[in-house]
């Protein structure tokens, strides 16, 4: 009996989709890790952020109704976690060096009557790698406030 010359590759193709699905099962997306933001004001500098579940690697401030899409002329302040997801909520607005964050872009005034967004990025807390192993989710969560007068 002789094999056929196709059955390698066709193993390697069943080998190679089995490994996909078993990937996808390790680590599936789980809206719950979605941060729930709130930003509440008490003035043009008196803004907190805190958001649910805790910690996270990004904290964006957007002038306008929607989140800006990275270091547009739109945003007015940025936070990075100098670890994973290591930025505790609540933050102030425009706090200069938040506990487990750096300032990245400095907070500019905000305009009492004017829309400001803000944008919270977690990591996966369970997922790992990058590249082709990467199981890492990446879950934003946004919030809109209104700048009032101090």
């Amino acid at each position: 009996m002789c094999a056929s010359p196709r059955f390698p590759r066709r193993l390697g193709a069943a080998l190679l989709t089995a490994t996909t699905l078993l990937a996808c099962d390790r680590n599936p997306y789980d809206p719950a890790e979605v941060p729930r933001v709130v930003a509440t004001t008490g003035g043009t500098s008196a803004v907190s952020i805190s958001w649910q579940p805790a910690g996270a690697q990004l904290v964006r401030v957007y002038r306008g109704a929607t989140a800006g899409d990275g270091y547009t002329p739109a945003l007015v302040w940025s936070v990075a976690a100098t670890t994973r997801n290591s930025l505790t909520s609540p933050l102030s607005y425009g706090a200069t060096a938040p506990a487990g964050g750096a300032t990245d872009v400095a907070s500019r005034p905000l305009v009492p009557g004017e829309v400001y967004t803000v944008q919270v990025t977690r990591q996966d807390p369970r997922g790992t790698g990058d590249g082709f192993t990467n199981t890492s989710n990446r879950y934003v969560g946004t919030a809109t406030f209104t700048a009032t007068s101090p």
